[in-house]
């Protein structure tokens, strides 16, 4: 018999939002894929949890896809994570699921933690529906046609960046939205989490001069017609 692929949800900042469920997924898997070592290692160590770490990312996802694969066609049960929150929601391992499904092989997916739902649900913006963009072009000729096309979309948008942009994409945002109300959710769970609210230029402005650095989620609400 094949094994099972569990895709498992872990926490966006604060440990103790853990699920029990992923914790006995963790503990009882045969291995853990994961990002990146570092991260991983972390928070198994935090848990206490001894397990063997292969890594899947953008360098290597073919080739440990097509092994991974194998492992699971032979029985092993593995656990997939990344570096926090929902694994394959703008991380590495659609090769590897797209494989399982292919092959009928089974699938288990953990659910927790997740920023943005966390920030969606925050905005307090009209959320009945909302479109996910994600990780915009880091070439800012390309990622301002990006948010042009976004600026009369008729349902809140979500942004996502590296954890170094977060003021150089409120800019972009300040000069295609403008007035728009927007809110960003800055390090969400963790000690340090901060919430801002307002347009991008008055949030550029509360954050002053300083850079800013650290996992960030952008909401910008959606457009309202003033004619109708």
């Amino acid at each position: 018999m094949s094994g099972v692929l569990n895709i498992v949800t872990t926490p966006i900042g604060d440990y103790s939002d853990i699920s029990l469920r992923a914790l006995r997924t963790l503990t009882e898997c045969d291995y853990v894929v994961c990002e990146e070592y570092k991260e991983a290692a972390k928070l198994l160590r935090f848990f206490e949890l001894r397990k063997d770490l292969r890594a899947l990312n953008e360098h290597n996802e073919k080739e440990e896809s097509n092994e991974i694969f194998m492992d699971l066609a032979q029985g092993k049960n593995i656990a997939l994570i990344s570096d926090c929150g929902t694994p394959l929601f703008s991380d590495p391992g659609s090769i590897l699921l797209q494989k399982c499904i292919d092959a009928n092989i089974k699938l288990e997916f953990i659910s927790g933690a997740n920023s943005v739902l966390a920030s969606v649900v925050l905005s307090g913006f009209d959320i009945s529906r909302f479109f996910f963009m994600g990780f915009l072009s880091p070439k800012a000729d390309i990622r301002k046609l990006e948010l042009k096309k976004l600026k009369f979309m008729d349902k809140a948008c979500v942004l996502m960046d590296a954890p170094y942009r977060l003021k150089v994409l409120l800019k972009d945002i300040s000069d295609v939205f403008e007035e728009r109300r927007i809110f960003v959710a800055f390090n969400i769970t963790m000690p340090e989490e901060r919430k801002f609210r307002g347009t991008a230029q008055d949030i550029l402005d509360e954050i002053g001069e300083g850079n800013l650095k650290g996992e960030f989620v952008i909401v910008i609400d959606k457009y309202y017609d003033k004619h109708n």
